[in-house]
């Protein structure tokens, strides 16, 4: 935002009504349309005036005035700035009175708990000398940044003969008006509702003034929505041939509840991929090809939409189930007593191949059941009982088990 805002006039000593009426701030963080400074009440020390003391007539009136503000708009809706947003701590402080030499200030920003520094952002100073017009301050030692804001909040510079702080001369013939304005980036880690923006403003002028005492009720908005992050530490864990638990950390939720999430697992060599949902870890993926490898993946998904899927988890391999049916079971009679039982191998081998076929006939009028195994279709069954009536079943194995009996093959009389 590069426009300047007309800080507002407050009720300050007469000699520097004019002067502040003349301050325009920096351009201020982008933010709400309506947004502006919101000030904190005056503090003012006292002094002696230095001309009536000379003059044998001492009295005392205001030294130094002095304010805090921050950037925002407590009427908007949502207020701003949202929670998570940068903003400003602004600190005014202009001369206003008298002194007998120049008085020099030293700035300690105090915040609540949930306020932050933003120290992605750089701190701006602002100087405005007696009867004149402000500019901003871009020497390194004079307008030091975050390496000069200490553990507690306290500003100094390393300017020479500043004695750490900034000075408010005086011009010629005790010209009032000049003054230091520095702008701090802060942001609210959690919502603010009237919490205090604190500046102790210490003094030295010759005076003995104790510090000053500077605060502004700080608010924010509700935080931004955005797409929730992204999942971290995915694991995936087989609990069967055809299904895996997914495990995973929630991601954040960028401001709204996340709703549900998705896991998807891929295999590398042929295996079909497969999603499940759930709203928390872990999440049951099934219909996995066992036998087959995988590696799955995790999506967050809230008010606002999908986040990204996170890494894939570390590779894993379902175990093997035992195989398919076969199908396509035909029988016939071929010499006395035996029998040819052909059919096709199962859809799935289960992830492990199959290592034979067992085939049964069984008399439908009395004859003898009989048996075979073998590698492979065909199978020749002896031993049947001439002129009886027959049909078969076929069964496969691998490492992992048998499967079931296929359906009965259609009937046939043993020679």
């Amino acid at each position: 935002m590069n426009r300047p805002f007309l800080r507002r006039l407050l009720s300050i000593p007469a000699a520097a009504a004019a002067a502040l009426a003349a301050v325009a701030l920096s351009p201020a963080p982008a933010a709400h349309a309506a947004d502006g400074w919101i000030s904190g009440p005056l503090q003012e020390s006292w002094i002696t005036n230095c001309s009536s003391i000379i003059l044998g007539n001492p009295y005392q009136e205001f030294g130094i005035g002095a304010y805090a503000s921050y950037y925002g708009d407590r009427t908007a809706s949502p207020i701003s700035p949202r929670t998570g947003d940068s903003t400003y701590l602004d600190v005014y402080a202009e001369l206003v009175g008298n002194h007998c030499s120049t008085p020099f200030i030293f700035p300690k920003f105090v915040l609540p708990a949930g306020v932050e520094f933003d120290k992605t952002a750089p701190i701006k100073c602002y100087y405005t000398p007696p009867a004149g017009t402000q500019y901003e301050i871009t020497h390194a030692q004079q307008c030091p940044q975050w390496a000069n804001v200490a553990a507690d909040g306290r500003y100094s510079n390393s300017y020479s003969g500043w004695y750490s702080g900034w000075p408010l001369p005086s011009g010629p013939n005790f010209t009032f008006g000049s003054a230091w304005e520095f702008l701090v980036p802060i942001k609210s880690t959690t919502q603010q509702n009237g919490s205090q923006l604190r500046v102790q403003l210490d003094l030295a002028d010759g005076n003995g003034s104790a510090p000053l005492n500077l605060s502004v009720p700080f608010w924010t908005g509700a935080p931004r929505t955005t797409l929730p992050g992204t999942a971290t530490n995915v694991t995936a864990t087989p609990t069967s041939p055809t299904t895996a638990n997914v495990g995973f950390t929630a991601p954040g939720n960028g401001g709204t509840p996340i709703t549900s999430y998705v896991a998807q697992c891929i295999s590398g060599d042929g295996g079909t991929t497969r999603a499940a949902t759930g709203t928390a870890a872990p999440i049951a993926v099934r219909n996995l090809t066992p036998g087959k490898s995988y590696r799955c993946k995790v999506r967050a998904t809230n008010a606002v939409g999908n986040g990204a899927f996170s890494p894939l988890s570390a590779s894993f391999t379902q175990p093997a189930s035992r195989p398919g049916v076969p199908t396509g079971v035909t029988a016939s009679s071929t010499t006395a007593g035996r029998g040819q039982v052909g059919f096709a191998a199962p859809a799935s081998n289960g992830g492990s191949a199959i290592t034979s076929y067992f085939t049964r006939c069984d008399s439908t009028n009395g004859g003898v059941t009989r048996s075979r195994s073998g590698a492979t279709s065909p199978l020749l069954v002896t031993g049947l009982t001439s002129g009886k009536t027959y049909h078969c079943q076929v069964r496969a194995t691998n490492a992992a088990g048998t499967s079931p009996m296929s359906a009965y093959s259609a009937t046939f009389v043993a020679a």
